[in-house]
């Protein structure tokens, strides 16, 4: 499950004032289950699109919930914790120290964890949807979609950044509020590169990452480090060697959206729902 789409998750779930209007009413009822109007309003506003756009992605999520329940789909304590310790792992903390973390973004850790387990029955859901589906992948496949389709492979040819390393995470996260502050517990390091220099994790982050803003901040042996991406320019075409794994994953990444959208398709014709608005 995508980043964006975990955080809209929780942010649905979320309690925000509203006006008792949007809060009460009801703009559609899927296999018995409501969708509220306020739900559709704050769905429009996270996913910047329109109403319609917005009660189809609701109605998508209560007909996978439907589905979770009714293939008895769960997520255990070891597969939540263990997921936990990733997020934890990714973002440069440890378990125990999460929630502190989580709660200087405002964000609920009960509700976080909620949210964690929602996303690993989603995945089980997919991956029960997907395990039929007959997705042979040659080399040759994967070459001819890498011609057609260069522009998803392109990278940039050199990159400009700053990469700050201290030994407390929480120094970083104050220049990361304050991009102008100096501390002299900071190490700072300006770095000019071309892409062939950088790991391909790191270069795959830079690639992610917009000019002008910083990566996440990650754990070290030594400590913790963060990278402010200045600009990057210029393009460069791999060598499809070196980008084989990248392409087949994005063949199968499609074959898996098409499934899983037909899938959908079908169950919402034959699903009870009654729209309201």
């Amino acid at each position: 499950m995508s980043k964006k789409m975990f955080f809209l998750a929780f942010l649905l779930s979320a309690n925000f004032a509203f006006s008792q209007q949007l809060v009460n009413g009801l703009a559609a009822i899927v296999e018995n289950e409501p969708i509220t109007m306020y739900e559709v309003y704050k769905t429009s506003q996270i996913l910047k699109t329109d109403e319609k756009s917005a009660i189809n992605f609701l109605i998508k999520d209560r007909l996978e919930q439907a589905q979770i329940k009714a293939l008895n789909i769960d997520a255990s304590s070891f597969e939540i914790n263990e997921r936990m310790q990733k997020i934890a792992q990714e973002n440069g903390v440890n378990l125990a120290d999460l929630s502190s973390v989580l709660s200087r973004q405002g964000i609920n850790y009960s509700d976080f964890k909620e949210d964690v387990a929602k996303s690993i029955k989603q995945e089980k859901l997919y991956q029960n949807i997907f395990k039929d589906a007959k997705v042979n992948v040659s080399e040759e496949g994967a070459r001819a979609y890498f011609e057609q389709n260069p522009s998803q492979f392109v990278k940039f040819a050199e990159v400009k950044a700053t990469r700050y390393i201290s030994g407390q995470r929480e120094l970083l996260e104050s220049i990361q509020d304050s991009p102008l502050s100096v501390n002299p517990a900071v190490k700072t390091e300006i770095l000019e590169l071309k892409s062939e220099q950088i790991p391909p994790q790191l270069r795959q982050i830079f690639e992610m990452t917009k000019d002008g803003s910083f990566t996440q901040i990650f754990q070290t042996p030594s400590g913790f480090e963060m990278f402010l991406v200045s600009s990057k320019s210029g393009v460069t075409m791999p060598r499809f060697e070196d980008v084989k794994n990248e392409v087949i994953s994005s063949i199968y990444r499609l074959e898996e959206e098409r499934v899983i959208s037909e899938y959908f398709n079908k169950l919402r014709a034959r699903a009870n729902i009654k729209m309201l608005r």
